[in-house]
Formats: structure tokens, C-alpha cells, sequence
């Protein structure tokens, strides 16, 4: 609506033929005066006033359209607008208006901050409110406990390693756990059953169609027409329990959902939330949404996500409400406190009385707003070896020590222990204040073990657009141009050991060497960063801005300089040595 009040045209991008589709139906019934055309695989129609178009069609295609071919820009799902597939499209077109809609704004596909792509929150409502205000229906839980034990399970940031992870909970035993506890609590309720793997839903719809229930698993690797098959019998009870991994984790709507098993271990926020927000629409008849949480056993810093954790409630009874307006809540617990069962309970088989207390430490919310080991290299004018040697020798000692694994931990420092340390031993704190006056620091004081590092700027100055993106072919081409060209002259190319004056190198080659030699110094001190799909370089954006010509005319000439001092001791070591 807000779309066809601003009257021009608009694109909206999704990344899932579902979403598409359900945009093209929705734009064509509240804005039925224009045309609405979809951009995907198998239908193109670029011309329509509303164009709801896949990213990865769009990307492949962005040819096909001007620049400034739309005024109003939508992006569904936003916390992915910060991968390289949605950046090419963002950074190609300019509308006067671009809207990312996301129900998990926490969470981008890089871990950048949404709001640094979109700038500014339009509106917001989360989880708690939304319930408040009758928007979504309350939360019930029941808690399942199993003895898989994940304390020896891997991880990364948020994610179980999935082969760790298949080894445990690809149990038979935990598995009929599951099909009991539906047979025992859920009789004829519409549930959804989140699982770890295609091959586990798969499992565990066969032992549910063995009990005699009507069951299925769905996965993205069916045909759309053939999911949607499946979600309609779904709705109709033709089947009761459906068995997915991710594939509705995001853009499925089916409000008459009123059950959710967990049995997907995960330790992500965003991916449980996901999950929930599948069985909370609102729906006649419907009191609440009943969450069962498969409870495995695990360490501290690999616990999974779960309602409890999720809401901050550390008292446990079954089937209590988690999320619910404040005035529910209060009348249950006051039920609770007489040892009464309260109404909405009486058709479910659990006891009003019992209790348990419920770890809820999360590392995660622990280390938030505090700095890992990583962004404390770039927050100070010190190389990576120097600061990994002081975190060795104790002389920096982290806030929080978080063990990933046998062999791996993270370590976060707080901000102002950042602060004492770089004030202890002198180093410089770097903040977009100051990231200019750094860089050209950087350039002046170029240490030249090679000569890669001002030819790697040269190469920068020359090739970057007016937002610093450089093509990393252009960068390679100027290296070989560089390097060639002094061969063709009969002067020192390099030191004999470099593979440009070894002679015989492909591109590809060269840029491993351009990556992993002069790129990284700049890289560590967030000047530049390299995006690996879209093959480009960006230098930093509060350096670039600030960049005069004159100070870029600079650069230059100390490139240079830096350049002719470096060959001129070149050629003298190599009179020397014959």
C-alpha cells in the first residue's frame, strides 16, 4: 500500500519462488490499476509497473533493466540484503526509496548490522509486543527431555557442525521420542515437526506413517507445485504432521499451524525465531500455539536455543505460558500458585505441579557489545602476530574465554579493556574519526619486504569507482602490466623467489599472491576487503569519502617513490651478490 501511495514503479525482491508468487498476489489484488509481472526463471516480464522478481533472476539480469528504472525498492527477508548476490543488485539500482522488511533484523548473512544497509528502522515489533497487542497468539510450552548428549558437539558462532551433530541425534531412540510424545500430547492437532536434515524429516514422517499417523517430509529439493500440494492437504488435516528442515523456516504462512516440535537442535536466535514465528498467526479458534522443546543434554557454551532461553524465563512448569499478554500470565500464575490446572490446559495430559529451574547463560548475549580477538586487530594500529603473541604470553588477557572445541576458543575483550591495553602500551585507536589520517600513515610508512604493497594501491587509484570498488581482474591485469613491463625493459622485475619474476604465472596465481601478500596488512586494519563472489575490492568507505585529489595525487607520488627506492636497493643487492 505504502507502494502504490508513492504511485511509481516498484520492485520487489524475494528469494524464494513462494515469496514471489505470494507478493504477485497480493500486489495484484490491493493495487489491481497496474501491472504485475514476476521476474524468475521460467517467466520474465521486466516491463510490468510492479515487478516481483527472485534475487538470483534479477542478479543474473540486471542488464535487462536501467539503473533508475524503479522509484520504490522492497527487499522481503532483509538480513540477507548484506550477501554478495543482494549488494550487486542494491549497489546497480537507484530508487528514491528502498524498504527491507525482515521478522529477524538481528541477524545478516555476514553479521553486519542491518542497519547499515538500510540506515534507518521505519517500525519495529518484536515477538513479546506483538503478542501484547493481539497481533500473534500467545506461546505455551512443553519441555521434552532426552539423553543425547551434544557437550562434545563442534560449533561455529551459531552453528553445530552438522556431521557432530547427524552422529548424535540420528538416534532411533530419540527419534521414537519424538512420534511417542506427539501420539502422547497432540492427537489431532496440526503440527509441524523442525528437524535437523532432509534425511532426518525423512526418518522420522516413516516412523510416524508406521504408527498409522498421516505424515509427510517436505524439503526444498521438491518441485514448488509439489510442496504446495502438501501444505494444502496439510491445512485440510489430510496430513497431520509435517516434517521439514529449512524449508519453512521463512515465507511459509499457514496460521492454522498449531503445534511446533523443536527437534532441530540449534544455538541460532534468528533460526529458532524463525521456526516459532511459523505456528504464531492468528487463526479462529486458536487459544495459543503449543512449542514442544526437545531438551538434548550440553556444555554451557553449546546449549541450544529454546523457548525458555529465547524469552529469559528461568521457572519451568508444563504448558505454562511463555509469551502471552501480561494479564494471562498473571491469572495463570496465580492458578498455578493454588495447584490448579488452568482451562486452556485440561485437554492437554500434563501436571499443573510440576517444576524445574532452567539454565539460561547464553555466551552469546554475554559477549554482545564486546570485541573479538579478530576486530581487536583492527581496532588498533598493530599487526595480527603481535596482538595473537601478547594474548599468548598473558599480557592481554580476554574478558570472556568461550571454547569452541578441543583445539579452538574465541575470546572477546570489552570495550574499555581495548581502551586500557591500547593506552598500556601506546598503540593507536582506530575509528572512522581518525581511519584516513591512518591509512595515509599506512601509505608513508609502507614497510617494503616487496614491492607489492604501493603497486597494489597504484593499482587501486587508477581502477576504483567513486564508491573505492575495484575489480580484482583490473587489480591482477595491473600487476602483470607492472611486473611485464619492467621485464620487457631488461630491468629487476623482483626478488627471485616472487612468482612475478619467476615468470609463467596465471591470473589466477597472481591473485592468490596480490590476496595473501600486500591485501592482507590493509585487510587486518579494515582499509580494504575483498568480496569473494563479486571479485571486487572495497576500500574503506570513511577513508574513501574523505579522500581529497590532492591527497590522492599524494599517494601517488609517494607510491612511486616508495617504488624507486625499493628497485634501486634491489639492484644494488643484486650487484652485490654477483
Amino acid at each position: 500500500m505504502d507502494a502504490k501511495n508513492c504511485g511509481g514503479r516498484t520492485l520487489f525482491l524475494a528469494h524464494t519462488q513462494e515469496l514471489v508468487n505470494q507478493a504477485t498476489e497480493t500486489f495484484r489484488r490491493l493495487w489491481p490499476s497496474v501491472t504485475v509481472g514476476r521476474y524468475i526463471e521460467s517467466m520474465k516480464q521486466p516491463n510490468a509497473h510492479v515487478v516481483c522478481g527472485s534475487v538470483q533472476s534479477v542478479a543474473l539480469h540486471l542488464d535487462t533493466f536501467k539503473d533508475d528504472a524503479f522509484e520504490y525498492l522492497i527487499v522481503d527477508e532483509a538480513h540477507h540484503a548484506s550477501a554478495d548476490t543482494y549488494q550487486k543488485i542494491l549497489s546497480y539500482f537507484k530508487p528514491a526509496f528502498t524498504l527491507g522488511l525482515t521478522a529477524t533484523p538481528e541477524r545478516t548473512d555476514d553479521n553486519k548490522v542491518i542497519l547499515d544497509i538500510f540506515k534507518n528502522t521505519a517500525h519495529k515489533l518484536d515477538i513479546q509486543t506483538a503478542v501484547e497487542i493481539g497481533e500473534l497468539v500467545p506461546i505455551r510450552c512443553i519441555r521434552i527431555h532426552t539423553n543425547i548428549d551434544l557437550t562434545k558437539v563442534r560449533f561455529n558462532s551459531v552453528q553445530y557442525n552438522i556431521r557432530d551433530l547427524e552422529s548424535k541425534i540420528y538416534v532411533p531412540e530419540r527419534n521414537q521420542l519424538i512420534v511417542n510424545t506427539w501420539r502422547q500430547y497432540v492427537r489431532d492437532k496440526r503440527t509441524v515437526i523442525f528437524c535437523a536434515s532432509v534425511k532426518h524429516a525423512e526418518q522420522i514422517a516413516a516412523l510416524f506413517q508406521q504408527a498409522g499417523v498421516k505424515a509427510a517430509s517436505v524439503s526444498g529439493g521438491m518441485k514448488q507445485a509439489e510442496r504446495k500440494e502438501f501444505q494444502d492437504r496439510f491445512v485440510n488435516r489430510e496430513i497431520q504432521v509435517l516434517c521439514a528442515c529449512d524449508l519453512l523456516n521463512e515465507g511459509w504462512d499457514c496460521p492454522e499451524t498449531e503445534v511446533l516440535f523443536m527437534a532441530r537442535p540449534t544455538m541460532s536466535k534468528v533460526l529458532y525465531t524463525q521456526q516459532l514465528g511459523r505456528g504464531m498467526r492468528l487463526f479462529p479458534g486458536k487459544e495459543s500455539l503449543m512449542v514442544f522443546d526437545f531438551v538434548d543434554n550440553a556444555s554451557q557454551y553449546n546449549m541450544p536455543q529454546s523457548l525458555h532461553r529465547l524469552f529469559k524465563l528461568k521457572e519451568y512448569r508444563p504448558g505454562q505460558l511463555a509469551a502471552a499478554p501480561s494479564a494471562q500470565k498473571t491469572a495463570e500464575a496465580e492458578l498455578y500458585a493454588k495447584g490448579k490446572k488452568p482451562e486452556a490446559l485440561i485437554d492437554w495430559p500434563v501436571d499443573a505441579t510440576d517444576y524445574e529451574l532452567v539454565d539460561i547463560f547464553n555466551w552469546q548475549e554475554e559477549a554482545e557489545g564486546m570485541i573479538s580477538q579478530m576486530e581487536f586487530v583492527r581496532r588498533v594500529d598493530v599487526q595480527t602476530e603481535t596482538i595473537e603473541k601478547y594474548v599468548r604470553e598473558g599480557k592481554l588477557v580476554p574478558d570472556l574465554v568461550v571454547p569452541i572445541s578441543e583445539h579452538r576458543i574465541f575470546k572477546y575483550f570489552k570495550e574499555e579493556t581495548l581502551e586500557k591495553y591500547a593506552a598500556q602500551y601506546g598503540w593507536t585507536l582506530i575509528d572512522d574519526s581518525n581511519r584516513k589520517d591512518m591509512f595515509m600513515d599506512m601509505i608513508r610508512q609502507m614497510d617494503m619486504s616487496y614491492s607489492y604493497k604501493p603497486v597494489l594501491i597504484k593499482a587501486t587509484l587508477l581502477y576504483a569507482d567513486d564508491k573505492g570498488r575495484i575489480k580484482l581482474d583490473d587489480i591482477v591485469a595491473y600487476f602483470r602490466s607492472f611486473y611485464e613491463g619492467r621485464r620487457s625493459m631488461g630491468l629487476p622485475v623482483e626478488k627471485k623467489n616472487s612468482i612475478f619474476a619467476k615468470g609463467g604465472y596465471t591470473d589466477k596465481e597472481a591473485e592468490r599472491n596480490i590476496l595473501a601478500n600486500p591485501f592482507k596488512r590493509f585487510e587486518d586494519m579494515q582499509m580494504l576487503r575483498h568480496t569473494k563472489t563479486l571479485g571486487i575490492v572495497q576500500v574503506d568507505e570513511a577513508v574513501w569519502k574523505k579522500l581529497t585529489n590532492e591527497e590522492k595525487a599524494k599517494i601517488e607520488q609517494i607510491c612511486e617513490r616508495k617504488i624507486n627506492e625499493y628497485f634501486a636497493r634491489l639492484k644494488t643487492n643484486l650487484l652485490l651478490n654477483h
